[in-house]
């Protein structure tokens, strides 16, 4: 093929190789990867919600379809700052929602990019065009890329290439101030909008690659400066408001009581999800896994030790063969003596409860190893015939999927609640729900629209959380309505019964959560009625007869602001959800939701990605 041809063509090729391994999904269609029980009962409801947001033009910024609304970005895992998400949020709806085979493409193009981001590293350090592609294959089909569930997780994995590809420039001597800008630019975005623990530990390893790096010479910090400032400036736009959420809220992290922020995730629970020495064998030999799937396969790892027999004075193995090293001694976790060191010193690495995970980052670096060794076969066709017989390997290891819409599927269940969503949607008024979990089981708010007490979360504000079993919380909350095959309380009466079985419950003592708190008893009558409800913003239309509190059934948390007739007015606490002083009279007031830690945060990294881009400028013109 000519050279100008053998990119475009790679990445045609990296898309062919993706999309025929999971051809279930994409010729098929018989088959998804939405049936995984938190993918169908948070994932799904989640990325939902936001394209129907962003489709209507709001930023959901705040997410007031569960447990009387959170910060949506705050909570990091539903994604709203990660670029690849886009990407879905643009694709145009179906009946209000994301297309299912929307979302199959989705899949594919997380480990499509994970693909072509391994194929750039390993063209970038010499490798061959087949061998580049084969380390492609390796990192996106095998193993942790290839076998986990959560998308949210693996578009924290699919940078990993990238943080390597720029750091090997630097050690190279290539550009390396912009490329220590780049380095750290790739590590930034993988902490925006994904589950944390990948990232967390792509940064451990970074720092000591760093560290090694940086003792050869103390004249190379200057980079390693470079390299935080872009990493700490593009990640900002997540961290910030996700350590005001975290300071905020509770966490469940497999510890016996919920987690606040200062109370570290024990070890027992980091030693409990760690892949241990018995699942090191499941590198090679497939179906040896704990908590997660550490095959890279047979080819891959014996390209990997043959690299490092033959290139063992090549200047960029040993740096791979520590990277591959470092991620197998952090995903032993617990069985590796020294890591509990790691949990108990290294600043905020607790919270990252799954070291079973950093398994990736052993295979980023059996790929680039495979991808070198493969690139000094002495044939120029044995890397193609490497990479055939890796793609017998990994087909005949691939990952299960399930049949979609099968007897007993989340997709039947969804399909079949629809009547009870339209119901509800065309009841008057302001009012929450809450579901009998056994019969809705999945995030119905955030699927339909629809204001739900409840919801599957793995954290939840403080605030909230206190109040869970107070026989107050379904007035604070407006919880009108019940749904299950009984009512939840004796008052209940049903009002809607869906063809499914399931049944509405109506509470008559519950009206719009909008009332006066004074402390000095009124004699007159206040009127109060919601005009306006988006996530970010709430519009109230009060007559109240002497001046107080105008409390509104909404969760109270930092960065709501509110206006009474266009004047800014503080927002005031009232068992745990937000008021603001009016005096008597007619009134307008308008809650909006401006959070400074996500302004700050994006500010910062608009700014960093401005100072990269002016570096990459510079490099390029001396």
């Amino acid at each position: 093929m000519s050279p100008r041809w053998r990119t475009p063509g790679a990445l045609v090729l990296l898309l062919v190789l993706v999309a025929g391994f999971y051809w279930k999904i994409t010729i098929s269609g018989e088959w998804t990867w939405l049936e995984a029980s938190d993918i169908a009962l948070q994932v799904r409801p989640w990325l939902d919600f936001q394209a129907r947001e962003l489709h209507a033009g709001h930023i959901p910024l705040w997410d007031p379809f569960e447990w009387g609304g959170h910060s949506l970005i705050g909570q990091v895992q539903p994604g709203l700052a990660s670029p690849v998400n886009w990407i879905l949020f643009a694709m145009p709806l179906r009946d209000g929602h994301i297309a299912i085979p929307t979302l199959q493409w989705y899949w594919v193009l997380i480990h499509w990019l994970a693909a072509v981001f391994m194929y750039a590293l390993c063209r970038d350090l010499g490798c061959g065009y087949a061998a580049s592609i084969l380390g492609g294959g390796i990192f996106a089909l095998a193993g942790f890329v290839g076998h986990t569930d959560w998308p949210h997780v693996l578009i924290g994995a699919i940078w990993i290439p990238l943080v390597l590809l720029f750091f090997a420039r630097v050690v190279g001597g290539r550009k390396p101030v912009s490329s220590a800008a780049l380095s750290g630019a790739a590590l930034g975005l993988a902490f925006l909008g994904t589950h944390p623990v990948v990232p967390t530990f792509t940064t451990l390893v970074a720092g000591v690659l760093w560290l090694a790096y940086v003792l050869g010479d103390w004249r190379r910090a200057r980079y390693f400066g470079v390299f935080l400032v872009a990493w700490m400036g593009i990640a900002s736009a997540q961290i910030l408001p996700a350590i005001e959420y975290g300071r905020q809220a509770v966490r469940w992290a497999g510890a016996p009581e919920p987690l606040h922020w200062n109370e570290r995730v024990p070890f027992s629970v980091h030693a409990h999800y760690s892949l241990g020495w018995r699942s090191v064998a499941g590198i090679v030999v497939p179906g040896i896994s704990l908590h997660v799937n550490p095959h890279a396969g047979v080819v891959a790892v014996g390209l990997a030790v043959f690299a490092i027999w033959r290139l063992r004075r090549h200047r960029h193995t040993l740096w791979f063969v520590a990277v591959a090293a470092g991620g197998l001694l952090l995903a032993l976790g617990g069985d590796f003596p020294p890591y509990w060191l790691v949990w108990r010193f290294v600043p905020m690495l607790e919270k990252a409860r799954e070291p079973a995970f950093a398994i990736v980052l052993c295979q980023a670096g059996i790929a680039v190893l495979a991808a070198l060794g493969g690139s000094v076969l002495r044939r120029p066709w044995m890397p193609w015939i490497a990479l055939a017989f890796f793609l017998v390997e990994a087909v005949n290891n691939a990952p299960r999927l399930a049949r979609f819409d099968r007897p007993g599927s989340y997709a039947r269940m969804i399909d079949s609640q629809r009547d009870v969503a339209e119901f509800l949607k065309s009841q008057p008024g302001w009012f929450r729900v809450d579901f009998d979990e056994n019969d809705v089981p999945y995030n119905f708010g955030d699927l339909h629209g629809i204001e739900q007490f409840g919801g599957l979360v793995s954290s939840m504000p403080e605030r909230t959380h206190r109040l869970l079993g107070n026989p107050e919380t379904p007035r604070l909350f407006g919880i009108r309505y019940h749904v299950g095959r009984a009512p939840a309380r004796a008052a209940q009466q049903e009002v809607f019964r869906s063809a499914s079985g399931l049944a509405v419950f109506r509470d008559a003592r519950f009206d719009e959560p909008l009332w006066a708190w004074r402390a000095q008893p009124c004699a007159g009558q206040d009127h109060f009625r919601s005009l306006l409800r988006e996530p970010g913003r709430v519009v109230v239309e009060a007559d109240v007869a002497c001046p107080g509190l105008m409390v509104a059934g909404d969760a109270f948390y930092p960065g709501w602001r509110a206006r009474v007739d266009d004047a800014r007015t503080p927002v005031q606490e009232v068992y745990a959800v937000r008021a603001v002083h009016l005096n008597a009279g007619h009134h307008r007031a308008e809650f909006i939701y401006r959070p400074a830690s996500v302004y700050w945060g994006f500010g910062a990294a608009l700014a960093e990605i401005v100072l990269i881009l002016g570096l990459y400028l510079c490099d390029l013109r001396y």
